[in-house]
């Protein structure tokens, strides 16, 4: 009778540590929207980055971060220099994911037969419709589209995700790097 009551106790005890243990680790998951609203937020160190104007290079995927520019004040001039860097930085986002499925559709399109493939003519001219290519997004999206004839063997033998983050940080790497005249020219 001891026995069992002893170990009655110590399942008792394991039980009672076990849920602890569970809520503790519930309640440490940070929900959807915690990981959404963190990553809305630029980070202290990410806006001192901004601050020396390197943030581009320095910040581990920054296409998926937002612009750290913004949170940055100073006179009317510099604010507006940080303007630009947000719209560069906002448009290399958005184009970068552009240039990767136009890389995968490049991709998808050389597997098919030659007499089945669509021109790549075509794909440009839907691209690039009604787009002004002397702006700072036609720019761009015709170098995506560039990118993609170059590039897209990096899809041959890789996952579509893998690659797909490939091409946005090689993608990146070149409009990052965009002067900032495109983007005063626009405002003009």
């Amino acid at each position: 009778m001891q026995l069992n009551r002893r170990v009655f106790l110590a399942q008792l005890l394991l039980c009672f540590s076990l849920l602890s243990i569970a809520s503790t680790a519930i309640a440490k998951e940070k929900s959807a929207y915690d990981l959404l609203m963190e990553r809305a937020i630029s980070k202290p160190h990410e806006v001192e980055l901004a601050r020396k104007g390197i943030a581009e290079t320095s910040i581990d995927r920054a296409w998926e971060r937002p612009c750290p520019y913004r949170e940055l004040r100073g006179t009317e001039e510099e604010e507006k220099e940080f303007l630009y860097h947000c719209e560069r930085w906002n448009d290399c986002v958005s184009t970068g994911g552009a240039a990767s499925i136009f890389t995968e559709g490049y991709y998808k399109n050389q597997q098919l037969p030659p007499d089945a493939q669509v021109p790549w003519t075509f794909y440009q001219n839907l691209f690039l419709d009604g787009e002004d290519l002397a702006s700072a997004t036609g720019h761009l999206k015709q170098h995506a589209l560039k990118f993609a004839e170059d590039n897209w063997r990096l899809f041959e033998g890789r996952d579509a995700h893998e690659t797909s983050d490939m091409v946005e940080d090689k993608f990146w790497q070149w409009c990052s790097a965009e002067p900032l005249t495109l983007w005063k020219a626009d405002d003009l």
